[in-house]
């Protein structure tokens, strides 16, 4: 498997060092508690990916897949996959038509009907033997740097939302704050935020703080009055809108500007899609705010970002944190 379900395998032996306890609850949240005195804050990034499930597999062992969340299928052609199974993990390729062979009648288009998995097999048996329907196949990417602090790789939505909650949990675990402190690895972000949903009621936060990545808009085909204007490396950002607690933004924005952090900002008119959406509804209603990590080509196999923009939302957080 890549790097990202490693790092979500070895998570909660890694949080664990840094808190009172850590525990899963019924839906697969990892929730990690700092036991503290004063009001609860919970920090929250989903750790689920968009995937790729098994729906079909046919006589000759290729593999039909469903998205499981948001993924555009025109990104998919020839991509390398990981299959899990069990706990085991398979290697395939995403095949399709080749362009030579179209004839004009013919869609050339991606679409799911027309894209299979490849995973070298001679029969639908031999298949059946290793993977089955139901499986999940992830991007299969390398992480690389490049120029300016940038990184590229899979799943940075939400990886590097999890790696400022595992800094923030390492930085403030020799350190008293003025909190009660949950941080949480939420599941089921992409496919309908429930994990934040259960989360919201069993922990009862009475404010939340949620990371995300956001869409960074300065690369070509986008339009800054419409995408809005968000770029890599100018800062983590600050989300502004309904589902977001006026006052905890203005706190969030005074520590930043008060100890130089860069940070941009964005306007939510609605509910912002992120695990704060259900959070702020649950109980008699939560102080929700979002810090949002910019991310070029969110949900495809490789996701670009900035570490300054990853240390920004860790050191507002943090700054944060020291205060009533």
């Amino acid at each position: 498997m890549n790097d990202y379900y490693k790092f979500i395998k070895d998570f909660p032996n890694e949080i664990k060092h840094f808190v009172s306890d850590v525990c899963f609850d019924n839906i697969g949240n990892i929730i990690a508690h700092k036991q503290g005195v004063g009001k609860k804050i919970l920090l929250i990034a989903h750790y689920d990916v968009v995937r790729l499930m098994v729906s079909y597999i046919d006589e000759k062992g290729f593999l039909y897949v469903k998205p499981a969340g948001c993924i555009d299928a025109s990104i998919l052609p020839a991509r390398k996959v990981v299959i899990r199974h069990e706990n085991n993990s398979v290697t395939g390729i995403i095949g399709k038509k080749p362009i030579h062979l179209i004839r004009e009648e013919q869609n050339s288009k991606a679409t799911y009907e027309n894209l299979w998995i490849d995973i070298g097999v001679k029969s639908q048996a031999e298949a059946l033997q290793i993977v089955s329907k139901g499986d999940y196949a992830y991007f299969c990417s390398d992480y690389e740097e490049l120029p300016n602090d940038l990184i590229t790789g899979s799943y940075f939505d939400n990886q590097v939302g999890l790696n400022v909650l595992m800094k923030l949990a390492e930085k403030l675990s020799e350190k008293e704050v003025p909190w009660d402190v949950y941080y949480v690895a939420s599941n089921h972000e992409e496919i309908g935020m429930r994990g934040a949903s259960v989360l919201g009621n069993s922990i009862k936060p009475d404010i939340c703080i949620c990371l995300d990545v956001t869409h960074a808009t300065d690369h070509p085909t986008m339009n800054a009055i419409i995408d809005g204007d968000i770029k890599l490396g100018e800062g983590c950002v600050l989300a502004k809108g309904p589902n977001i607690y006026s006052a905890l933004f203005k706190s969030l924005e005074k520590v930043a500007i008060e100890h130089g952090i860069k940070y941009q900002e964005e306007v939510s008119p609605y509910p912002t899609g992120t695990d704060a959406n259900v959070i702020q509804l649950s109980g008699e209603g939560v102080k929700t705010a979002v810090v949002s990590i910019p991310c070029r080509y969110m949900h495809t196999p490789q996701e670009v970002c900035s570490k300054n923009d990853v240390e920004s939302a860790i050191k507002i957080i943090y700054e944060f944190m020291h205060v009533e």
